[in-house]
């Protein structure tokens, strides 16, 4: 409760000014996705997807089961990561935020307050994801996730392809 209260006011002071590039002229893209929500097979389409468009890709992911960060190549981070008022206590997080990703893609449907406050924290050009309540003032792009994840993910490309 005290802690959705502080990162809530600390989502709210977050917003950054967005700035607008073409697909076509990203170089960089960042995903953050939920890992409870979405597995390795999705990442791997979209990550293949972006490098044979010549995009360095980077992920975090977020889980709610405390035990799944261990003994995993990706980086993962859980609600332990960040204290009641907003501190981060990762690394691999704080770099994260700070990277200045040309996209940054949101996957999850959960609107968790932990994974709402990476999002918010992005210094991201452009953040795009699922269509959600909880992250409709974050996102410059969203779809309605009313298909499979994986075609959810996918269309999400597609049209982001289009910009």
């Amino acid at each position: 409760m005290i802690k959705s209260i502080f990162l809530n006011h600390r989502v709210k002071s977050n917003r950054r000014a967005t700035e607008h590039c073409t697909y076509k002229e990203a170089q960089t893209i960042g995903i953050l996705y939920n890992a409870d929500e979405f597995n390795r097979r999705i990442l791997s389409k979209l990550i293949t997807t972006f490098n044979e468009d010549g995009k360095t890709v980077a992920k975090l992911g977020y889980t709610d089961k405390l035990g799944m960060t261990e003994n995993r190549a990706d980086f993962i981070f859980t609600k332990k990561d960040i204290s009641n008022t907003g501190v981060i206590k990762n690394d691999h997080i704080s770099f994260f935020i700070r990277q200045t990703f040309d996209f940054l893609i949101s996957l999850d449907s959960s609107q968790n307050i932990n994974y709402k406050y990476i999002l918010a924290g992005s210094s991201a050009s452009c953040k795009v994801g699922l269509q959600t309540k909880s992250y409709k003032d974050l996102l410059l792009m969203s779809i309605k996730q009313d298909k499979q994840r994986v075609e959810a993910a996918l269309s999400l490309v597609r049209y982001l392809k289009m910009i």
